[in-house]
């Protein structure tokens, strides 16, 4: 941006509108608040927060 402030925009389309879907929505909305607290964890600082968090699923 112009004052140098990073602005992130996610956009998830693509859904039809349903029970299931508004449920999906809203879960994955959480996840990407969590995404991007810990993108700026690391750009900030060089904070991993994420890193082993998935290693469970590599087994």
């Amino acid at each position: 941006m112009a004052d140098g402030s990073t602005l992130v925009k996610v956009n998830e389309n693509g859904k039809e509108f349903s029970e299931d879907n508004l449920k999906w929505a809203l879960e994955n909305s959480g996840g990407w608040a969590n995404f991007l607290a810990c993108l700026k964890a690391y750009l900030e600082y060089g904070i991993q927060l994420r890193k082993g968090a998935f290693d469970f699923m590599r087994k």
